[in-house]
């Protein structure tokens, strides 16, 4: 079954139309390589070949072509329907009241938020960003409409749909000297460690990945700063148990590294959590939205 998302078929509409990919994702307010990714999965998608890449842009293929009147006819239809939509119910009464972890908001939120602004412009925001035994308390109450997390909230009012995978991993400091690898939970003792605090999904997975070692054999630091806690390990004061995604920059950078573990690290699962009642208003296309966001950045392990 072909998977063609709206998402893909603009970023190849507007990129062989304005004949570059900046202009695309000018046009889009999008990032370059969110454009050159999406066109890449509508490729793959269709087994055709439907834009030629140069230092001058892009050109059209004969495939391409022939599929760029297509996709402006599906995207017309898409935009129909979607002022049909609008016109019949605004999505959350104007506001909506969006939870996500510190590790899913560093990746994706910025850009959630602006894809959420162009696509709602009359719609208002009240952020939340907090562990995610803290955003279910708040989703329970009702206090938020939707929430991006580590966890399932099993409540007769919530509804949980499963985003994707996420790769832990142990990451040091580039200038931190670990003579022993693969790192094991006996070697803990011999260097500082940092994790985020109790109730915490990577406190959790780092405390049973050092069960087999006694608890007075290794330094253990908490901190409820995600951030502070990456600077403390790029400046290698410190190792920490941290997602993957929000850190690819520094080990591209070389000021981070992944440190091998035996057991390796079990992957953390995500979960976007919301009120069932606010699922007719908008919220189920919400989530799709930041799903696809989130896939994008390569937040997720890739299912392929």
């Amino acid at each position: 079954m072909l998977q063609i998302t709206f998402r893909q078929l603009e970023a190849f509409y507007w990129a062989g139309t304005l004949g570059t990919v900046a202009a695309a994702a000018k046009h889009l307010c999008i990032s370059q390589p969110a454009v050159t990714a999406r066109i890449k999965e509508l490729e793959t998608n269709l087994g055709l070949v439907l834009l030629l890449r140069s230092q001058q842009g892009v050109q059209l293929t004969p495939s391409g072509h022939a599929f760029l009147l297509r996709a402006q006819y599906m995207l017309q239809l898409g935009e129909e329907f979607e002022a049909g939509g609008r016109n019949e119910q605004p999505p959350l009464d104007g506001v909506l009241r969006l939870g996500a972890d510190e590790s899913s908001a560093a990746v994706g939120i910025a850009e959630i938020l602006w894809q959420l602004r162009m696509r709602y412009p009359t719609l208002r925001m009240d952020l939340s960003i907090d562990q995610s035994s803290v955003l279910n308390g708040k989703l329970n109450r009702r206090e938020l409409d939707i929430t991006i997390q580590t966890s399932v909230l099993n409540r007769p009012h919530i509804s949980n749909r499963v985003l994707g995978q996420v790769a832990v991993a142990w990451i040091a400091g580039a200038s931190m000297d670990l003579a022993d690898l693969p790192f094991r939970p006996d070697d803990a003792a011999s260097v500082p460690l940092v994790i985020n605090p109790h109730h915490s999904v990577l406190h959790s997975l780092a405390r049973d990945w050092l069960g087999e070692a006694r608890a007075d054999q290794y330094q253990l630091n908490t901190c409820n700063s995600l951030a502070m806690i990456m600077k403390m390990v790029q400046k290698g004061h410190a190792m920490a148990v941290l997602p993957v995604p929000i850190v690819l920059e520094q080990l591209k950078q070389g000021q981070m590294k992944l440190v091998p573990a035996d057991p390796p690290l079990p992957v953390i699962s995500y979960y976007a959590c919301f009120l069932s009642e606010k699922e007719a208003a908008g919220v189920g296309t919400i989530v799709d939205m930041a799903s696809e966001i989130l896939t994008e950045c390569q937040f997720f392990i890739s299912s392929e």
